[in-house]
């Protein structure tokens, strides 16, 4: 080869490792070039680049990333991400503003907490929590160590915090604070499950695992107070307990999941409440308590299906009266455009309401869910928890057995409590005589009251 194609050659390759070198600085944020108060701490922060989140730290490594377009928890069994959550993550890292710089020895570095957690030889309260953010192909778009909160005299002031890039001997103070960033899996998980209104429940049954229904809730419209259909005889149902148990599905939210790759128990032995939709769509959910690690663990799986809603009977129409027609005011463009917002959405169709329950039960009938406590007891598998408490009456007392003189007619019962009781004696008892009426004059003592005279019968005559 020529030495002029030699130089040739050697020319075009550095012009394009310096083109290839300089699209790179391009694409990589850097640190403020000015690294001025106020300056912005990544420069061209490339969000959309964003492929996959690592965070490190004392409590574990999170490994968020796509699968299929989708933000996963790549460190929890690949489940859904909190998508809200890791927009306002990035975001704050990119509006994140330099206070001030300085160069830190390694002293230094300890004591604001910002040694890398992997060091083995440092201290785990000199350690910082490391956040690489990465692109499509894995390569480092930023790698940052975030250390200690500046302390600050004024209460409730930010401080901002202190960070480096990757092994960089210069420190930053951010006007951001990362102290509450979340450092372990389960807290980067989608905890929305579902969100049902209780109004669109139209029936809910609970069956036993045996098959047997222990009870129903029902109503017929969506305006009607859901009843509890035939209680046991003599009991009420709670009002407040039923509504419990239409509420269990709305802003239903999860705590956990657990491995997908763990032994579940068949649900043909497990439980079941089956929530039946107006429209048509049947969510079934599995409750199940479990005890794992020393505690109690309430689990909770479910699957959803579409079951074609009957059709409503025909409301039999009033005869309409003919009213003399009231002139309208013509309506202007801004009352169109309030009833177009007051318009409700069109209703679907059974095949997208059938399409949807198909793809939901794809994607939620594969996890076991963990629920908070309080959430789990919502799905109320005790009846004698809906019914009212049973009143007993008290015993009534015994009948008193009727005595001899009640039976003649004379109630012993109603004598004067201090009638002198007459000793028992052989003898025959002497009736005193009654008193003199009030209203007969009685004679004096003094005076002497003639008898009447007597008349004496006529002898009969003897022959």
């Amino acid at each position: 080869m020529k030495p002029k194609t030699m130089l040739f050659l050697v020319i075009i390759l550095g012009v394009l490792a310096g083109i290839s070198f300089l699209i790179q600085k391009m694409q990589t944020p850097s640190v403020s070039k000015t690294s001025r108060l106020g300056g912005e701490l990544l420069e061209n922060l490339p969000v959309n680049d964003i492929a996959a989140v690592t965070i490190q730290s004392d409590e574990g490594t999170v490994e968020l990333g796509k699968v299929d377009d989708r933000w996963v928890v790549k460190s929890r069994y690949s489940y859904p991400a909190d998508f809200k959550k890791l927009i306002d993550f990035v975001k704050k890292w990119k509006e994140a503003k330099i206070g001030r710089s300085f160069k830190a020895s390694p002293d230094s570095l300890a004591r604001i907490q910002l040694l890398p957690p992997d060091d083995t030889e440092a201290k785990e309260d000199n350690k910082g929590a490391r956040i690489c953010l990465k692109d499509a192909e894995n390569k480092d778009i930023a790698n940052i160590i975030t250390g200690k909160v500046r302390e600050t005299e004024q209460r409730g002031a930010g401080g901002g915090q202190y960070v480096r890039f990757n092994e960089s001997e210069t420190v930053f103070l951010t006007d951001k604070n990362f102290k509450y960033m979340t450092k372990d899996s389960k807290g980067w998980l989608d905890k929305e499950l579902l969100d049902i209104k209780d109004s669109d429940v139209q029936k809910v049954v609970f069956t036993s695992w045996e098959g047997k229904r222990i009870y129903t809730i029902q109503r017929e419209k969506e305006s009607d107070d859901a009843q509890l259909i035939r209680p046991p005889e003599g009991r009420k149902a709670k009002k407040s307990e039923v509504d419990s148990v239409l509420r269990a599905v709305a802003s239903l939210r999860i705590d956990d999941i657990e491995n997908p790759e763990d032994k579940q128990t068949d649900k043909t032995k497990v439980d079941k409440l089956t929530y039946y939709l107006f429209n048509g769509k049947v969510y079934t959910f599995y409750p199940e308590k479990k005890f794992k690690n020393d505690e109690d663990i309430h689990c909770l799986r479910l699957e959803v299906a579409f079951q074609k809603p009957p059709e409503p009977p025909a409301e039999e129409k009033a005869p309409e009266e003919t009213v003399e027609a009231t002139p309208v005011p013509e309506a202007t463009t801004e009352d169109a455009e309030d009833k177009e917002d007051e318009e409700k959405e069109p209703e679907k169709t059974p095949e997208e309401l059938a399409y949807e329950a198909e793809t939901d039960n794809k994607k939620l009938s594969s996890w076991t869910y963990i629920l908070p406590k309080w959430k789990y007891e919502n799905f109320i598998t005790n009846i004698e928890d809906l019914l009212e408490e049973k009143k007993e009456e008290p015993p009534k007392p015994p009948p008193k057995a009727e005595t001899d003189e009640k039976k003649e007619g004379l109630d012993l019962n109603i004598l004067p409590k201090d009638l002198p009781i007459a000793p028992e004696t052989d003898e025959p008892s002497i009736t005193p005589p009654l008193a003199p009426p009030t209203d007969v004059e009685t004679a004096s003592p003094t005076t002497a009251v003639p008898a009447p005279p007597q008349e004496t019968p006529p002898a009969e005559k003897t022959d």
